[in-house]
């Protein structure tokens, strides 16, 4: 037993501005191997994967709650491919994610789902008041010898006082902005808010150090 494999090179450019990959000079090979498990994502064996419980499926997937995950079974929770068919990671993902918080409040009967808890931040600002030129916040880094022995995240994360004063550094984004008034003759305002005191166009600026405006 053993899979096959064909080795490839890179051809012509196509439409795309991408080298095709094509067939290469070198002789094909084989892979041994004891077993040969074919799992691309593109059909559901409910059977093979519930035995013998009524799962009620949808055009073929599992039907669950889209929110939690959950099937018609109790107990039973599913995402990604076999409730939705081929998808990308991303929503996989996402779907695992929802499916653990529910069987967590399924066996504790409790939300423990911290992350999705909404938090009271003070990030008051005046509208009015003239804009300030604020650098952007620079994210520490974890020391290169402490990298070497850990698996902990690498670029720090903010503490409070730098992540509210980043959140308004989003809020006062009118930093730059011009009056439509005294926009020179042949220039054309890019986005008129509505709504504002003097209506405003965007006129991007550039600030070394926290990048464009």
């Amino acid at each position: 037993v053993g899979v096959l494999c064909q080795r490839m090179a890179l051809g012509d450019y196509d439409s795309s501005g991408r080298r095709r990959p094509v067939p290469s000079r070198y002789p094909d090979f084989t892979i041994e191997c004891d077993q040969v498990i074919a799992a691309v994502g593109q059909a559901l064996d409910a059977k093979q994967l519930v035995g013998d419980l009524e799962v009620e499926l949808a055009d073929g997937w599992f039907k669950i709650n889209p929110g939690t995950g959950a099937t018609n079974v109790e107990w039973l929770f599913a995402g990604g491919d076999a409730a939705t068919g081929p998808a990308s990671v991303v929503e996989a993902v996402a779907a695992g994610e929802k499916a653990a918080v529910a069987i967590d409040r399924y066996f504790t009967g409790e939300e423990h789902a911290f992350w999705r808890r909404e938090v009271a931040v003070d990030t008051y600002f005046d509208p009015d008041a003239e804009p300030v030129s604020t650098p952007r916040a620079r994210v520490a880094y974890l020391d290169p010898t402490t990298r070497a022995r850990t698996f902990e995240e690498v670029e720090l994360s903010w503490d409070m006082e730098t992540a509210c004063a980043e959140a308004k550094r989003c809020l006062r984004c009118d930093y730059g902005k011009i009056p439509v008034g005294e926009q020179p003759e042949q220039a054309e305002p890019a986005t008129v808010f509505a709504g504002a005191a003097t209506p405003v166009s965007i006129s991007p600026t550039v600030d070394v150090e926290g990048g464009v405006n």
